[in-house]
C-alpha cells in the first residue's frame, strides 16, 4: 500500500513537471488573446497553439490573464449540453467526480442545437472550469489575430454571468480528442488540456472599437471633447505640419460602430413608409437598418448619422478630421432640434474640413438610405454586430477582445486610457500613458502642453454650504419669490396679448359678417380665441 502511494505521488509529480516544461516551451503569440494546447497524450501536443476560436464572453472570473491545465471530460449522453435540467448526481457519476470535494475539469461539448452561451452556462453550473466546443461541421479554423476580427464565439446577450473561458476547435481536432477519450488510446482515456489568456498586444498600435448609438447621452458625454482629447494624444505626428502626416505614427486605430436593429429580423421591410405601419420613421433602405426613435429624433435619422460617420472614417484616415467632426456635431447638432438638420451638419463639416460632396457621394454609393437596397457599410456593421453578439450600447472592444478593465470600471476616460496603454509592451507606451494614465483627470492632463497631471486633477470639490438648513431655505425662498414675481409679469402679458388678439379676430369676423349681410352673433369670443388666425 505504501509503495503504491509512493508510485502515485511520483507519477503525479512527473506529470506536473512534464506540464511545466511544456508550458515553458509553448509559444503563446502576443497578438492572440487565447492559447490552447494538449499535454496528455503527448502526440496531441504542439509547439504552437492549437487552431481555435475564442469567445466574446467569460474569463472575467479568472482575471485579465491566466492559465488552466486540467483533464478533459465528456458527457456521452449529453454531447451538445443544451439541457439545463441534468441530474447533478448522474453527471458526477458519469464524469467520476468525487461527491464531497469535487475535482476541476474542462468539459468537451458539441456545437449545435443551442447558443454557445447556453452550453457554457450549463457546463459552468455542472462545475466545469472551462469548455471546449467541438465544431462538428467545419474543419478550417484559424487563430484570431488582428488580421481577422470576425473570429469570435458570439454572446447571445445573456453571457454576463459566465465566468469561465471557452474556445471552439474544428471538426478533425474534436473527433481526435473524442476518440481518445472513448477508445482510451493512451491506455487511460485521459486528455489533459491547457487554456491560457492575456491581453493581446499588436505591434506598435492598439485597435479600439466603440459600439454605440450616436444619440446615446452617456457615450456623447464620454467621447465628445473628453476622450477625443486622449485619442488625439495617441497620434505622434507633428501637429504643426499636417503635410507630413504619417498613418503609421497614429498609434490608436479607433473605429466607431453603430448598434443597429436588424430590420429583416423585425419584419420591417415594407412596413416603414406609412404612419400606421409598425416601423414608421425607424428604418432606412426599405426597412433593412433600424433604430428606435429617441429624444424626439426619428430612428431613421439616427441611422443616417451613423452612416455619415462610417463614411467619414472611410474617406478621411487622419484622426483629427473624425474627432473634429465628433466634437463639432456634439456641440452644434446633437440636440433633437438640429440632429437631422442639414445646415447644422454642413456647419460641422465646415469646422472639420470635410468635403460634404465626398460624404454625400459615399452615402449614396454605398446604398442610398432612401432606396430599397442594401447599404454595404451598414450591412458590414450589422454583420459584425451579429458575429460578436453585441446587443448593448455602449460596448468597447480593444484589439477585438472584450476589455475587462472597461467592463469592470465602466465607460470613462481613465478606465479606457489604462486599457489602451496596457496593450503596449513595457517601456514602449505612448507618452500620454506615462503622463496621464494614473491621473485623476486624464482628459485635463492630455489637454495641457506639455501633458502634466496636477495634484488636484479629478478631486471633487466639496461645497461647504451644502445641506445647511438656513442656506437651503433662504435659497428656496429667494427662488420662490423670483419665480412668483416673474410669473405674475408673464401671466399679465399673456392675458393682455391674448385678449387683444382675440378681440381683433372677433372684430374682423364681425366686419366680414356685416359686410356679407348675415348679421351679428354667429361668431363668439370663444371662437376668436380658438381660431388659427391667432
Amino acid at each position: 500500500m505504501k509503495e503504491s502511494s509512493i508510485a502515485i505521488v511520483y507519477t503525479c509529480a512527473s506529470l506536473f513537471f512534464l506540464m511545466l516544461v511544456s508550458c515553458a516551451n509553448a509559444h503563446f503569440p502576443a497578438n492572440e488573446s487565447t492559447y490552447l494546447n494538449f499535454h496528455i497524450p503527448t502526440n496531441l501536443r504542439l509547439n504552437a497553439s492549437w487552431p481555435h476560436v475564442s469567445s466574446m464572453f467569460g474569463r472575467l472570473g479568472h482575471g485579465p490573464e491566466g492559465r488552466l491545465v486540467l483533464p478533459v471530460k465528456f458527457l456521452s449522453k449529453n454531447r451538445k449540453l443544451c439541457n439545463s435540467n441534468l441530474d447533478q448526481m448522474e453527471v458526477i457519476k458519469e464524469l467520476h467526480i468525487p461527491e464531497d470535494s469535487g475535482a476541476p475539469f474542462m468539459l468537451l461539448v458539441e456545437r449545435g442545437d443551442c447558443t454557445f452561451v447556453k452550453k457554457v452556462r450549463n457546463a459552468q453550473q455542472l462545475g466545469a472550469a472551462a469548455v471546449l466546443i467541438g465544431d462538428t461541421e467545419n474543419n478550417f479554423i484559424q487563430n484570431h489575430t488582428h488580421m481577422d476580427e470576425r473570429l469570435r464565439l458570439p454572446d447571445d446577450g445573456s453571457g454576463h454571468d459566465i465566468s469561465i473561458p471557452s474556445v471552439m476547435i474544428s471538426k478533425n481536432e474534436y473527433h481526435a480528442i473524442h476518440q481518445i477519450i472513448n477508445n482510451k488510446k493512451n491506455f487511460t482515456g485521459v486528455v489533459v488540456s491547457e487554456i491560457a489568456w492575456h491581453t493581446p498586444k499588436f505591434d506598435n498600435k492598439v485597435e479600439m472599437d466603440l459600439w454605440y448609438s450616436p444619440i446615446d447621452t452617456h457615450t456623447k458625454e464620454f467621447i465628445a471633447s473628453n476622450f477625443s482629447s486622449i485619442a488625439r494624444a495617441f497620434d505622434l505626428n507633428d501637429k504643426s505640419d499636417e503635410s507630413t502626416w504619417d498613418y503609421e505614427l497614429n498609434l490608436l486605430r479607433f473605429q466607431e460602430r453603430p448598434v443597429l436593429l436588424d430590420g429583416k429580423a423585425l419584419g420591417c421591410i415594407g412596413n416603414e413608409d406609412a404612419p400606421d405601419e409598425p416601423c414608421y420613421k425607424l428604418c432606412t433602405n426599405g426597412g433593412r437598418y433600424c433604430h428606435v426613435s429617441h429624444r424626439h429624433t426619428d430612428g431613421k435619422d439616427i441611422v443616417v448619422e451613423a452612416l455619415r460617420r462610417l463614411c467619414i472614417t472611410k474617406h478621411y484616415k487622419h484622426p483629427k478630421v473624425y474627432w473634429d467632426y465628433i466634437d463639432q456635431f456634439s456641440n452644434l447638432c446633437w440636440d433633437s432640434d438640429y440632429f437631422a438638420n442639414e445646415k447644422c451638419v454642413k456647419d460641422a463639416y465646415l469646422h472639420s474640413n470635410i468635403d460634404d460632396t465626398i460624404i454625400e457621394a459615399c452615402i449614396a454609393d454605398s446604398g442610398s438610405p432612401e432606396k430599397d437596397e442594401e447599404n454595404t457599410l451598414l450591412q458590414h456593421s450589422l454583420d459584425m454586430q451579429m458575429y460578436h453578439g453585441i446587443h448593448q450600447s455602449p460596448f468597447v472592444t480593444i484589439n477585438h477582445d472584450v476589455s475587462q478593465i472597461v467592463s469592470w470600471n465602466g465607460l470613462n476616460s481613465e478606465a479606457v486610457l489604462i486599457a489602451l496603454c496596457e496593450t503596449f509592451s513595457y517601456g514602449e507606451k505612448p507618452h500620454v500613458c506615462y503622463a496621464c494614465m494614473r491621473c485623476g483627470d486624464p482628459v485635463a492632463c492630455a489637454q495641457r502642453s506639455p501633458m502634466t497631471c496636477l495634484s488636484d486633477d479629478g478631486v471633487e470639490k466639496e461645497d461647504p454650504n451644502a445641506h445647511k438648513q438656513g442656506n437651503h431655505d433662504s435659497n428656496n425662498d429667494g427662488k420662490k419669490h423670483r419665480h412668483s414675481h416673474w410669473g405674475r409679469w408673464i401671466f399679465g402679458l399673456m392675458l393682455i396679448g391674448g385678449t387683444s388678439g382675440g378681440a381683433y379676430v372677433y372684430y374682423k369676423k364681425q366686419m366680414e359678417l356685416n359686410g356679407a349681410g348675415s348679421g351679428l352673433g354667429s361668431y363668439s369670443l370663444q371662437d376668436a380665441f380658438l381660431s388659427e388666425s391667432t
